[in-house]
């Protein structure tokens, strides 16, 4: 197994992780914000119809399942 690193040397492993990623959040938001670009979104096609087995069972299908109250 790799050596643990001393404090200072995870404190720059972080400092260099951390800010290319805060600087390209930054950039985006301040390109939405400020500039007004619109949201990137995926292309979506045809919305796919539902699978038999991901179907929601009909309304009254829970009509007479309510659990009676513990106090009764």
């Amino acid at each position: 197994m790799a050596q643990k690193l001393p404090p200072q040397a995870r404190r720059l492993r972080t400092i260099i992780v951390t800010v290319p990623i805060m600087a390209a959040t930054a950039y985006v938001l301040y390109e939405r914000v400020v500039l007004g670009k619109p949201r990137r979104t995926l292309p979506r096609d045809t919305p796919q119809p539902l699978s038999t087995t991901n179907e929601l069972p009909p309304e009254s299908f829970h009509a007479g399942s309510e659990r009676p109250s513990k106090r009764e």
